[in-house]
């Protein structure tokens, strides 16, 4: 575990996330749905490709080719790992989303092996020819994509993180 915090930089912990080892950090779009799966007509299984199919979707917008595999999240024609899905139920209600990586540093995934594939590497959008981009604005491509797809959403709110996490 001490590699992974990269002497003082990083912090570790665990969660019941679905899924292995993961990262989130700044350049990323961290967005986990609270949602009850049984209010929007959801399996567990089709919740997690209804997130992956949102993130295929945002980075369309950007001319980013995402797909899904046999592996977990979403993946580019290069092989390559750009967003992470890994979720949690509790009484059909999830916890956790997605982590897509927008300009994230990419050398904090050589720390991990994702989804206990050690050949695999991650990528972000200047990874895929996008420059320039900010979190934020995918934060809201990717707000609407999801929305689209939900029965009853009759509004988007976004949440700064000091909400959550209190002001600090």
């Amino acid at each position: 575990i001490t590699h992974l915090r990269s002497n003082g930089e990083a912090e570790f912990y665990e969660s019941l996330r679905g899924g292995q080892t993961t990262f989130h950090g700044p350049g990323q779009l961290t967005a986990f749905l609270i949602l009850n799966l049984k209010t929007h007509d959801f399996t567990s299984r089709a919740y997690v490709e209804f997130l992956e199919t949102s993130v295929i979707a945002a980075l369309a917008h950007y001319g980013i080719f995402g797909t899904r595999t046999e592996n977990p999240g979403v993946w580019t024609s290069n092989g390559k790992k750009i967003a992470s899905v890994g979720v949690h139920l509790r009484r059909y209600v999830t916890g956790f989303g997605i982590g897509l990586n927008v300009n994230t540093k990419l050398e904090w995934f050589e720390r991990i092996v994702m989804c206990g594939l050690p050949e695999k590497k991650a990528t972000n959008f200047e990874g895929e020819g996008v420059k320039g981009i900010a979190v934020e604005e995918v934060g809201r491509v990717f707000a609407r994509t999801v929305a689209k797809g939900l029965r009853s959403v009759d509004r988007i709110e976004q949440v700064e993180e000091r909400e959550v996490v209190g002001a600090g």
